[in-house]
């Protein structure tokens, strides 16, 4: 009896290490992860720079599909596309997974800015739905040790929303102090000098050159429902949309409303080509750089901003169709009404 015994418990003993050399064979190893596309990636950051987020996003995708869905660079770039299309559901779906997906450090900061961007969009001004976003953010300016300064600026701004004045001040103060010429440093200086402007959608202030040589600000415009038409002639939905514009600014000529269509176009001879052509004979600028529409966060075309005489931002819209026109048309009509309405004398 004791002899069969040892002979099973030999046998059991072949047959697990057996088994154990059969699972640590190469046959059976986790496959090794295919590295990441760089082809596609570069090509996905070659459209994202240019402001093609739609085609970015297509591109990226692609990348981490030759990853097999593995490739954290790739879900990174798609949550920053996302988050320039105000995606900000995806952009969260695509960031989330990916700490789980890498130990990069650079990718894990961008990851954590990328969630902040996304929640504060999310959160609809909603001081009560921002506390995840300035995790994100301190958690961003942590991993970072401080160093990307853009996190800060972040920063400050989110707390300015949850009317904590105080910290976000103090945090844009210090965001000056390290970058006195950082991107957003005058916007910075705006806000701690107003921080209520964090809590209102106020348009930036601007001084643009119309084509016709007009010299346009925000401080002459005052008192004046805005209309600011975010276009290009190399789009199609801009171009459908220019006989409705050109209705409303001939309507509304004698009223308290300014339509300021902001050209993408890279080339001046072709926009004043098609001005020309299409009679398009209210204020038109040529934003060359596009400075002033990334200051405005635009990202989509058309886009449609509705401003109130004081500089608050009362709509935004994208894209051109039948039922945006006639809300728009709407919108338009009855900020003109309320403005005339509180002109007129009380009795």
């Amino acid at each position: 009896m004791k002899a069969r015994n040892r002979h099973r418990d030999r046998r059991l003993a072949g047959l697990a290490a057996g088994l154990l050399a059969l699972l640590s064979s190469p046959l059976l190893a986790a496959p090794p992860q295919p590295p990441v596309p760089t082809d596609k990636l570069l090509e996905g950051r070659g459209l994202y720079d240019a402001g093609k987020y739609k085609e970015a996003v297509r591109s990226f995708k692609e990348a981490d599909k030759l990853a097999n869905g593995a490739c954290a660079e790739c879900r990174l770039w798609l949550a920053k596309a996302f988050d320039k299309l105000g995606a900000y559901k995806e952009a969260l779906k695509n960031v989330d997974p990916v700490p789980g997906m890498t130990t990069n450090k650079t990718i894990l900061i961008g990851a954590a800015n990328e969630r902040g961007i996304a929640l504060v969009g999310l959160a609809a001004n909603d001081p009560k739905q921002l506390g995840p976003a300035e995790k994100a953010f301190r958690q961003a300016l942590e991993m970072s040790d401080g160093t990307i300064n853009s996190i800060r600026f972040s920063l400050g701004v989110t707390l300015l929303q949850m009317s904590r004045d105080e910290e976000g001040i103090a945090v844009l103060k210090e965001y000056l102090a390290k970058g006195p010429g950082a991107a957003d440093a005058e916007v910075a200086r705006k806000l701690i000098a107003s921080p209520m402007r964090a809590r209102k959608r106020m348009v930036p202030d601007f001084e643009l050159t119309t084509l016709a040589g007009d010299y346009l600000t925000a401080e002459d415009l005052r008192g004046k429902v805005l209309l600011l038409d975010f276009w290009g002639t190399w789009c199609p939905p801009c171009v459908a949309s220019v006989p409705s514009l050109r209705s409303l600014s001939h309507r509304l000529k004698d009223d308290p409303f300014q339509l300021v269509s902001i050209s993408t176009d890279a080339d001046e001879k072709t926009l004043r080509a098609f001005v020309a052509k299409n009679q398009m004979d209210w204020s038109q600028v040529w934003d060359q750089g596009q400075a002033f529409t990334r200051q405005c966060g635009i990202h989509s075309f058309p886009t449609y901003v509705l401003v109130s005489p004081e500089g608050e931002i009362l709509h935004v819209v994208s894209g051109w169709g039948m039922g945006t026109e006639r809300d728009l048309n709407s919108r338009v009509y009855a900020a003109v009404r309320a403005v005339q309405k509180s002109a007129k004398p009380a009795r």
